[in-house]
């Protein structure tokens, strides 16, 4: 029997989540819900936009238990994160999601809801925490620690035993060098080259990679 989940966004990054759990052909998607009033009665590879959040205790009532995070976050994840702990809160379980071609090491350790993409490769001995998006092609190395509501974008590299602190979002293409530390909150730009350690809540870019500018978190 396919279990029932809702899933909460409907962008592009929805788009990509959901094809990924019809490929598994394990969820019954019952729809997704969105605060813009114009995209109700919009569908989304079939998985219809039922209306806002104000739909969830009556998804509860009739059984759904799942949830699925399709809200993206580059420069910021408040809105993920404030919707993630509100479903939670209000007892749904955060599914994690996992392209059928994406590899997870048999030791690694990963949180809930963590979404998986397409040839994403996560290696031996690596953490990673809740509500984390781990983006096409990106490849986290061997004890790496990653942090809750982090986005590693698509083709990022995370050399061994790099951390990441919580909340925090690594650029496309990035390449993040062994042991370095990257601190909570903080942003690396697209095709940065990570050397040294990274202070929380600030903006990283640039090859090697510098300080632009604080976020002031």
């Amino acid at each position: 029997m396919k279990i029932p989940v809702v899933g909460f966004g409907a962008s592009g990054h929805a788009r990509v989540v959901i094809d990924a759990l019809l490929l598994s052909g394990n969820y019954n998607l019952i729809g997704l819900l969105d605060p813009n009033p114009k995209l109700k009665g919009q569908e989304i590879l079939g998985v219809p936009v039922l209306g806002g959040d104000d739909l969830l205790s009556s998804l509860h009532d009739e059984g759904v238990r799942h949830f699925f995070m399709g809200i993206g976050g580059t420069l910021d994840m408040r809105t993920r994160i404030r919707v993630f702990q509100d479903a939670v809160a209000k007892g749904f379980e955060p599914l994690s999601v996992f392209h059928p071609t994406s590899v997870t090491a048999a030791s690694a350790s990963l949180g809930k809801g963590v979404t998986v993409m397409a040839l994403a490769v996560i290696n031996p001995g690596a953490r990673v925490g809740d509500n984390v998006i781990l983006n096409t092609g990106c490849i986290v190395e061997h004890d790496c620690q990653i942090g809750d509501h982090v986005h590693v974008s698509p083709g990022a590299c995370l050399a061994g035993g790099v951390v990441v602190g919580s909340h925090a979002c690594i650029g496309a293409n990035s390449v993040i060098r062994e042991g370095v530390r990257i601190g909570d909150g903080t942003v690396v730009g697209a095709g940065a080259a990570v050397v040294k350690d990274v202070p929380a809540g600030v903006v990283v870019a640039g090859v090697p990679a510098r300080i632009l500018r604080s976020l002031g978190l």
